[in-house]
């Protein structure tokens, strides 16, 4: 008789592999620098590890062998959208499936006009010249991300200490522009990624690979 599949559950599989998953301590996402607010995010994703028990029992030692340690580390709401159900193979890989979602978009003339307003607003907030009210621009949340992501896979910067003092303020603005609300994280990362909803089904969107840092930085 054959193995039954095991219909997938998040919550159900969340609380199967808790044991495995050791926490990493901190109040900043891994990938972004922004504040997570106790968000976290699951290195390997529980799916993944859903997939490779297929339906049957599994060892620690097994997963271990096949994944090596597995983590819960801090991590934004919007950072955990951007990923999703993805698994690579380092956090530089994870951070450029993430800013995969935030890239202009060649498909769409317009979207470069997007990146450039919102790059625009945001010199203005950091120069007096603007209010709080450019966070709603989702350009100006691409621009504060892929800088910081980009900052990251670049090497520019280890861990949000060493950030330019224009990214640390525009991130601390944008944080509590987004907790101002409930449910504007989620939302705010759709209209980023020019996404009508959320589906975690992998590989349903067209995949950008970024070959190159943008040139986005606020000219302050």
């Amino acid at each position: 008789m054959g193995r039954v599949k095991e219909r997938y559950n998040r919550r159900a599989a969340e609380q199967r592999f808790h044991p495995v998953y050791q926490p990493v301590a901190g109040d900043r996402c891994i990938y972004c620098g922004m504040p997570s607010h106790g968000k976290l995010d699951h290195q390997p994703p529980v799916y993944v590890l859903h997939r490779f028990a297929d339906g049957g029992l599994i060892t620690k030692k097994a997963i271990r062998e096949r994944f090596g340690e597995c983590k819960l580390v801090p991590c934004c709401t919007i950072c955990n959208m951007g990923l999703g159900a993805f698994h690579g193979r380092d956090d530089n890989e994870r951070r450029r499936e993430i800013a995969n979602w935030f890239l202009v978009d060649d498909r769409y003339p317009e979207d470069h006009f997007v990146m450039e307003l919102g790059r625009q607003l945001l010199e203005k907030r950091l120069q007096g010249k603007r209010g709080g009210e450019i966070y709603e621009f989702p350009g100006v949340g691409r621009v504060i991300y892929l800088n910081a992501l980009f900052g990251f896979i670049d090497g520019d910067f280890n861990c949000p200490e060493e950030f330019p003092t224009w990214l640390q303020i525009a991130q601390t603005e944008l944080s509590e522009w987004l907790g101002a609300e409930p449910k504007r994280k989620s939302k705010y990362f759709l209209d980023m990624a020019n996404l009508a909803s959320y589906d975690l089904v992998v590989n349903r969107r067209a995949k950008l690979t970024p070959d190159r840092r943008p040139i986005l930085t606020p000219l302050l």
